[in-house]
């Protein structure tokens, strides 16, 4: 009976060590995460659309990125539109990892308001900004590297 309590005792303690062990099999590093939005521009609103993302939208990723917030930003376009509704424009926000996104709203919305000045300001802006392009897809994905 001592050798049959021993021994279910070892195998508690063994497999207790290959918790850890096992969650090492992973077969990747995690890296930052991204919000990748894509974009779908009204015909003709082209020139006011990136006229706002470059008064707008670009100072608040710059603002975010000094502050410590996101690790950068990039843009991008779609050269293989699928049809007249698919999306045209995009843009991704790197954030250092999933931790990074917590509380992001409140971090975010005194930079929003220095840059805008107050909500209904900042509403307006939005407001035109709808009137230019329509959200297609909004999305988190995570850099990882393969081990």
């Amino acid at each position: 009976m001592r050798n049959a309590i021993l021994f279910a005792s070892a195998l508690f303690v063994t497999s207790l060590a290959a918790i850890p062990a096992a969650h090492a099999q992973i077969p990747y590093n995690e890296g930052n995460v991204e919000r990748i939005v894509r974009v779908h521009i009204f015909p003709g609103h082209s020139d006011a659309f990136y006229a706002d993302f470059k008064a707008n939208s670009i100072p608040l990723f710059e603002a975010e990125k000094s502050a410590g917030l996101i690790v950068s930003y990039r843009t991008f376009l779609n050269l293989t539109a699928s049809g007249p509704e698919d999306w045209d424009f995009g843009y991704v926000i790197v954030y250092q990892n999933m931790a990074a996104l917590d509380g992001i709203g409140d971090k975010i919305y005194p930079l929003r308001m220095k840059h805008y000045g107050d909500q209904t300001a900042e509403q307006k802006v939005l407001d035109k900004r709808y009137e230019n392009a329509h959200l297609v897809s909004s999305y988190l994905v995570r850099d990882i590297t393969l081990r």
